[in-house]
């Protein structure tokens, strides 16, 4: 008597191969608890109840516990598996009514249904528990069931329950093989499979939602949980009056079912998916969306494996897509009985969580929004607020959100600007932020013309950082707005650019670029900015230029231009423009050239002149590095960072790569321990903010990559490596994908893997601008290594070329002492 939950494909969460696979990973993650509920059984008449929110693999747990206790105890038992509560609109009149069609299940007297239950289920009289109950019209009625139930009704789902018996491991196999039999002729199934099992004398009987039982239907459970030759479990989100009379005496147990942990989600996952580990990243991500919910940590992972965006090597699993969506067909599931205007209240709730505003709850229909509070699709959290209204399940406002067309997503976004809006009468939202913030959300979705004012007060809201995406749209509202000043707009323009090379935003990217160049070409905008933000722009555009592969001594002289028309300014105006080169310079593999531009190593009293250097600083440490200055390498980074975090306007892209410059100094200076802990240091800020942009950069990766080819654990760095350049393929907005084709040949080449090795070293000497580029002298050494280890006849040319290469970019240090 399985649970029979109707998803159309046999490969996802639900279907009965994914459901065996989703049991033994649950057992596997929890093993602990588990062992507790199958003691928890041992008493006669023992009743467990889990609570627990759903999705948390109570149901697993129950089965598995189960399946664990009978398989220790010495003699035969059977299982029961309860379907889940009939919905009001099923047709069906009770949830025994399925399995015991002809115990009037719905309408008989519930101690006369419960007896007859017992009967069909033990295949016997009732004991004197439910006998007691039912009277002596009672027995009559028990005994013409245990005929009935003897004679093996036809298309009774028998093929779900299993007899065990623990002392034969024969016929324990045969019981599990007659649980899977055709369930249309059980007993010519069980006949060709199996050989006939003793007759069971007790039962474990599972029950799922038994909070969400009705009223007689809890009253049968009652009834037959007296019978002592019964156990149970149940499962349940709250503990109510009818599920607290389940059981009697001392046997009765609740046990809450909290959801996993990240570590116990690696291990569900891993089960689940067949591999040693899920990657770090992929797993924190999978974790976050759903909350621990072992079902919604399934269907991302199973989702993800059928749309091919799973990948698997040496045992491990990662996802290539940065973004999770979840299968339409999930829906069939989560709101499959929802009415269409159900339906319209959760899109509202998923599209505008958290909801905490009364005005906009109010706009909603009360009785749909009780209905999906009774049947936990909607609940309450708690926010600093007060209350607030989310959605009930961890994937369920994604899969809304998802499955939302442009138009209704538009409609939606006007509605509750509209409603948030109408509800402000003289309040000015620039007051109040929160309210500020969900305004212009919902306004710039919903295509309304916003006060500038609105805009820019939410733009500077978000100066420290926040979604990259928003901020991207709210940037970029701000840059074509009537209202905003030159001053105004250009900001936004040189804001939305960066995040849109941070998160590989062409489409934004390209007409930013042209609208940049106009602002700088009409002298009336130009002539209302500083220095500093023209220059900002100007060398913006320059550089962008050398990352689309343009001449860089085109782009040198333009800088020379920039510099001379800038010449009378203060330090930190020209300071922009020389930082600027060397950036352009270094990540065009022009080291020398860029050493030479670099600040000077003295450190200024002119924080903001330091704040300006701040980006040529790293480069400059990267090319010390490769000079073995690796002791000023560290503490120039290590300063520099440090200068940069200073202030209310952080830059989130310069402090990122100046923490990678800091590690790689002591990564190259061999101080491995150092460098982990500078390491745990970029995890653990990058880990604290969800919308960090070190998120999107892949440099605290390369880190990680660069630190597994140190310590010697090859397999580990070839997987990391492999899994960047997967990510670094669709987008590399530092240039790092060289770096870490050296590593990864290096690693393949140890590990025996030539052709992967070959392949690696090509692609590590593909002229990609970048950081790639500007540490050229260790990719060159890691290359070589790589083909010292494969035995390359040519290495000793290699090794010319690259003491060549050093001499002539000033890095004499790089010569084949670091190639033994």
């Amino acid at each position: 008597m399985r649970l029979n939950q109707s998803f159309p494909e046999p490969g996802t969460p639900g279907s009965p191969i994914a459901l065996d696979r989703q049991r033994a990973s649950v057992a596997a993650a929890i093993p602990e608890l588990l062992e507790r509920v199958s003691e928890a059984l041992a008493p006669q008449g023992a009743v467990v109840v889990l609570l627990g929110d759903a999705g948390t693999g109570r149901l697993a747990i129950a089965e598995e516990s189960a399946l664990a206790f009978m398989r220790a105890v010495a003699e035969p038992i059977r299982l029961v598996v309860l379907p889940q509560p009939p919905h009001a609109t099923s047709g069906i009149a009770s949830v025994f009514t399925p399995d015991f069609p002809d115990a009037g299940a719905g309408e008989g007297e519930a101690a006369t249904v419960a007896m007859r239950i017992v009967a069909e289920i033990l295949g016997d009289a009732v004991g004197d528990a439910v006998g007691d109950a039912a009277g002596d019209a009672g027995d009559d009625a028990a005994g013409d069931a245990g005929d009935d139930a003897g004679t093996g009704r036809e298309g009774r789902r028998d093929a779900e329950a299993a007899t065990w018996q623990a002392d034969s491991s024969a016929e324990s196999e045969a019981s599990e093989a007659s649980a899977t039999r055709d369930p249309v002729h059980p007993q010519a199934s069980q006949a060709s499979q199996a050989p006939q099992a003793p007759q069971a004398s007790q039962a474990v009987l599972i029950a799922p939602n038994v909070d969400f039982y009705a009223p007689h239907d809890a009253r049968v459970l009652e009834i037959v949980l007296r019978d002592p030759r019964m156990r149970a479990i149940g499962t349940a989100r709250q503990l109510t009056s009818s599920v607290e009379r389940l059981g009697i005496g001392a046997g009765r147990t609740r046990i809450s079912v909290a959801p996993l942990d990240l570590h116990q989600a690696g291990v569900y996952l891993g089960a689940l998916l067949g591999v040693d580990r899920i990657e770090a990243e992929t797993l924190r991500r999978w974790h976050e969306a759903a909350g621990g919910n072992s079902y919604a940590l399934a269907v991302l992972a199973l989702s993800s494996d059928g749309s091919g965006a799973l990948r698997r090597s040496r045992g491990t699993a990662w996802t290539t897509a940065d973004t999770d969506d979840v299968p339409s067909e999930y829906a069939r599931v989560l709101i499959g009985t929802c009415t269409p205007e159900e339906l319209e209240v959760l899109e509202l709730v998923a599209l505008a969580e958290p909801v905490t505003e009364t005005v906009l709850l109010r706009s909603v229909d009360a009785a749909c929004l009780s209905a999906l509070f009774e049947r936990g699709l909607v609940v309450s959290r708690a926010h600093a607020e007060g209350l607030s209204l989310v959605a009930g399940h961890p994937l369920l406002a994604s899969l809304l959100r998802s499955g939302m067309s442009p138009v209704r997503r538009i409609q939606l976004n006007d509605q509750i600007f509209r409603v948030l809006s109408d509800d402000l009468g003289a309040l000015d939202p620039i007051y109040a932020p929160e309210r500020l913030m969900r305004l212009v959300v919902f306004g710039i979705e919903g295509g309304h013309d916003l006060p500038f004012s609105w805009l820019w007060a939410a733009f500077e809201l978000m100066v420290r950082g926040g979604d990259p995406r928003l901020v991207l749209n709210l940037a970029l509202a701000v840059t074509a707005h009537p209202g905003a000043d030159a001053m105004q707009a250009g900001a936004a323009a040189l804001r939305a650019y960066r995040l849109a090379r941070l998160i590989g935003d062409t489409r934004s990217l390209r007409p930013l670029l042209g609208i940049m160049q106009h602002m700088l070409d009409r002298s009336e905008s130009a002539a209302q900015m500083t220095p500093m933000l023209r220059v900002r722009i100007a060398a913006t555009l320059i550089k962008q230029g050398v990352w689309d592969d343009g001449d860089v001594d085109i782009a040198l002289a333009a800088f020379e231009g920039l510099e001379l028309s800038v010449a009378a300014e203060d330090a930190p105006v020209i300071e922009a423009v020389r930082s600027a080169r060397v950036q352009s310079l270094a990540y065009a593999g022009r080291l020398r050239e860029a050493a030479l531009a670099a600040p000077e190593p003295e450190v200024s009293s002119d924080l903001k002149a330091e704040w300006v250097r701040s980006p040529a600083r790293a480069i400059g440490t990267l090319i010390l590095d490769q000079q073995g200055a690796f002791g000023r390498a560290v503490a120039s980074a290590e300063n520099t960072r440090m200068l940069s975090r200073l202030g209310p306007r952080v830059r989130p892209d310069f402090v990122d790569m100046q923490g990678f410059s800091w590690l790689l100094g002591y990564w190259v200076s061999g101080s491995t321990e150092s460098a982990r802990q500078v390491l745990e240091e970029l995890v653990t800020e990058a880990t604290a903010d969800a919308h960090a942009e070190a998120h999107y950069s892949g440099l605290v990766e390369a880190g990680a990559v660069l630190i597994a080819v140190q310590e010697g654990r090859w397999a580990d760095a070839t997987q990391a490596a492999e899994r960047l350049l997967d990510r670094l393929g669709r987008h590399d907005s530092w240039g790092l994908a060289p770096l870490i084709q050296s590593v990864l040949a290096l690693a393949l080449a140890v590990l025996g893997e030539r052709d992967g090795a070959v392949r690696a070293i090509r692609a590590a000497t593909v002229h990609t601008r970048g950081i790639g580029q500007a540490v050229g002298g260790h990719r060159r050494l890691l290359v070589l290594r790589a083909r010292q280890w494969l035995r390359d006849p040519d290495t000793m040319v290699e090794a010319e070329r690259l003491a060549a290469w050093a001499n002539a970019e000033g890095c004499p240090s790089l010569n084949c002492r670091h190639c033994t």
